[in-house]
């Protein structure tokens, strides 16, 4: 499973819609674009997507827009990221069932169905309406108003990636008795604990 900018991105729109268009309000789509700093040739992608997913709604012309189809309490992470992502299954023989070469000997299978089934029940349990009054709390402590444009808010790119703090194994001169230490790197690569 792979978390893609679709998934980021969809996630943006969501919120969006989920803020800006409270009551079935129609949202413009150069609006969203706008606030979320989506390119509005992605955001269609995107769109074509969450419409196929059953969540969101649009309506053409003039005062046209969209908005979300469901109520966001009931739309999850699980609904929003399975209907951008082409899959969410992290390994093959899961989403198809079928067996590969290696199915009698393999030592992952299981382990990946436990790890997809904990992946796919965590999401299902955060629902769009949590996040969207998270983030409407965090912006009213900070003294954002709800309704900034972007010309009053910073917009910055959403990037993935990131990672986490890795602990490698340290080993003794005689190669036994493995170690692992935290280890920490500064910009030019050279350990920070000496």
């Amino acid at each position: 499973m792979n978390l893609t900018s679709k998934s980021r991105y969809a996630l943006k729109i969501m919120m969006d819609l989920a803020h800006y268009g409270a009551n079935q309000a129609l949202v413009r789509r150069g609006d969203i674009a706008a606030r979320q700093g989506v390119p509005t040739d992605y955001l269609d992608q995107i769109m074509i997507k969450l419409r196929a997913g059953c969540l969101v709604e649009s309506t053409r012309g003039r005062n046209g827009g969209y908005r979300l189809a469901r109520s966001p309490e009931v739309i999850t992470m699980w609904d929003l990221f399975s209907s951008v992502e082409d899959s969410m299954i992290p390994v093959e023989c899961l989403a198809s069932g079928e067996a590969c070469d290696f199915e009698t000997s393999c030592s992952s299978r299981e382990a990946w169905k436990m790890i997809f089934s904990a992946l796919k029940s965590s999401l299902s349990k955060i629902t769009l309406a949590q996040l969207r009054a998270d983030w409407e709390n965090e912006m009213t402590g900070q003294g954002v108003p709800l309704e900034a444009t972007p010309d009053k808010v910073s917009i910055r790119e959403c990037r993935g990636g990131g990672r986490a703090d890795m602990t490698p194994c340290q080993y003794r001169s005689d190669g036994s008795n493995a170690e692992c230490a935290k280890h920490s790197t500064n910009s030019g690569g050279q350990s920070l604990h000496g």
